[in-house]
């Protein structure tokens, strides 16, 4: 895919807000399913069978009954620009414009569980277990790195990063010492799994799934430490939980070493 030259690429308004496979990925279905439809009617014509008759296995058109009668696509493809049946334009290719009629709405669940040291006030995320649910997935892979992903930025809003300034409105976190990004060394260990619920309109039945885990997560790490402190009456910390922020809690009710 290429974007962003007008010379060569047509108008598109990027990949934010999760829309690559719900905008993207459904017009590239609705042109292929475009494209097979077109290319079963040449592959009758190259078969000489009634195109209610032709279907459509993986890299091929056979005869419904018949498996030994059959084109592969490469052959379909190069009669579409030598031998199209009568009347038809030649090439194999399509145009969709993909206009939306609703959002698509990913889910699901996450748990964590966290252990405190009190001496330092430094949390430790011992168990996270995230449950997804974009719908259809189409390249496993992808969807389990973007999570992976959007975990450990989750991880970073939640107990690391905030942009902060003093009282002359001067920028107190300009650079990457002082506005931290987690490493292999402090992300902790994702356990992912997922349940798959189509979504309704879209074409494959997928939803997107760039933000679910940074929404989703830093709220579950929240109240996480949270809940281990609600025995002193903690009901709410804002973000980032910073050890400081921890430590200064255990103190001011007397928990030390």
């Amino acid at each position: 895919m290429e974007e962003g030259d007008t010379d060569t690429a047509p108008y598109g308004l990027g990949t934010y807000a999760s829309r690559s496979t719900p905008t993207a990925g459904a017009a590239a279905a609705m042109c292929a399913r475009r494209i097979r439809e077109k290319a079963r009617k040449i592959a009758a014509h190259l078969l000489e069978a009634a195109e209610d008759d032709v279907v459509w296995e993986e890299g091929r058109f056979m005869v419904r009954g018949v498996p030994g009668k059959s084109v592969t696509f490469p052959q379909v493809a190069f009669a579409a620009y030598t031998n199209p049946p009568p009347g038809m334009e030649p090439g194999l290719e399509a145009v969709y414009y993909y206009d939306p009629p609703n959002l698509t709405f990913p889910f699901g669940t996450y748990v964590c569980v966290v252990d405190i040291d009190k001496g330092t006030g430094q949390v430790k995320v011992r168990r996270f277990v995230g449950v997804d649910d974009c719908g259809t997935v189409i390249n496993p892979m992808i969807v389990e790195g973007q999570i992976h992903g959007g975990l450990t930025e989750g991880f970073a809003i939640a107990f690391m990063q905030e942009i902060a300034y003093d009282e002359n409105g001067n920028c107190l976190s300009s650079n990457f010492t002082e506005y931290l990004i987690p490493t292999a060394v402090e992300t902790p260990r994702w356990e992912l799994d997922r349940t798959v619920t189509p979504s309704p309109h879209h074409p494959l039945g997928a939803k997107g799934v760039g933000e679910s885990a940074n929404v989703g997560s830093p709220a579950a790490f929240v109240n996480a430490v949270v809940d281990a402190l609600s025995h002193l009456g903690v009901r709410h910390i804002d973000m980032p939980i910073t050890p400081w922020k921890i430590w200064k809690i255990l103190r001011e009710h007397g928990i030390r070493e």
